[in-house]
């Protein structure tokens, strides 16, 4: 039960933020996440290594945003940290590093492979999404796509490997 709520609290992040950027909600949106993150941490049985991960991976997260932002690969919206990806998507990265050890975590028991194959597909279509619900701009182009998908098909395995080494007993099987 715990996975489905982790899935569910990790969409309603993401709505949250996307949503709420597009509407001028965005420390609403952010604060919601900061809730939903403290429930989370609270939940589970070992929050410093939740804490750990989410460090990491929000750093990788920030890389590379902020690196296809300058590139102008994608214009994100809302508030930021000179030319650093925008607040909203920090927390939108500590939501997903969440879901590594949770709702994602059988992507541990898989070969990192399939991690990559579905970052090299889903990460396109989820900076797709966002820009088309007003987050930012996204220029669908074969370039642009691409560099969203190679980002994204280093990104997740990368995540879920240190989600592995960091929570090794923490798998899709517990």
């Amino acid at each position: 039960m715990h996975r489905l709520i982790n899935a569910i609290g990790f969409q309603s992040a993401w709505w949250a933020c996307v949503a709420g950027v597009g509407h001028g909600l965005e420390t609403p949106a952010i604060v919601f996440c900061a809730v939903l993150a403290s429930v989370h941490l609270y939940i589970v049985e070992d929050p410093m290594n939740e804490i750990k991960l989410a460090a990491l991976t929000v750093s990788i997260g920030i890389m590379i945003d902020s690196l296809l932002q300058y590139f102008s690969v994608v214009n994100f919206y809302g508030w930021s940290l000179g030319p650093l990806s925008p607040f909203w998507l920090w927390a939108l990265w500590i939501m997903f590093s969440m879901t590594l050890n949770s709702s994602l975590s059988f992507l541990k028991d898989m070969p990192l492979v399939l991690s990559a194959a579905a970052g090299l597909l889903f990460g396109p279509l989820t900076y797709y999404a966002g820009a088309e619900l007003g987050a930012a701009t996204f220029e669908i182009s074969a370039m642009h796509i691409c560099a969203v998908a190679l980002a994204w098909m280093l990104a997740l395995p990368l995540t879920v490997y240190m989600a592995t080494q960091i929570s090794p007993h923490q798998s899709g099987h517990t």
